[in-house]
């Protein structure tokens, strides 16, 4: 048997802890931006139509163009990405692109009013 006591090794005094480096978030910088992307966002809205862009379609995904803007703000800040591995990015991007995939495979679906009224109205027989 071997000694404890000439293998200890020493211990680090309690309540003692070695900080781990903080990064400076520009949390009310990131809130002022959010906050205008929005009134970008409803202003968009209004002046594509007020320019002529009647298109729906053209109107939102407008919107949501500068709401994916938005979301990545708030992902990087917020949520800390920004500060974190590789592997974190792979796990909060493979979830994206499904979820981008079966949006865009559902979209023709809505358009053409498949997915909401999918079989033409049955008539009655006359007697």
């Amino acid at each position: 048997m071997t000694s404890h006591a000439n293998s200890r090794i020493p211990e680090e005094p309690h309540g003692h802890t070695e900080s781990t480096p903080h990064h400076a978030v520009p949390y009310y910088k990131i809130f002022i931006l959010l906050t205008i992307l929005t009134v970008v966002t409803v202003a968009a809205y209004f002046l594509l139509a007020k320019v002529g862009v009647h298109n729906e379609l053209v109107r939102v995904a407008v919107a949501l163009s500068i709401a994916a803007v938005k979301a990545g703000f708030v992902a990087l800040f917020f949520m800390h990405l920004k500060f974190e591995g590789k592997l974190i990015y792979l796990i909060a991007i493979v979830p994206l692109i499904l979820t981008v995939l079966l949006v865009s495979a559902l979209i023709p679906d809505v358009i053409h009013g498949h997915l909401f009224n999918p079989l033409p109205p049955v008539e009655k027989p006359a007697h």
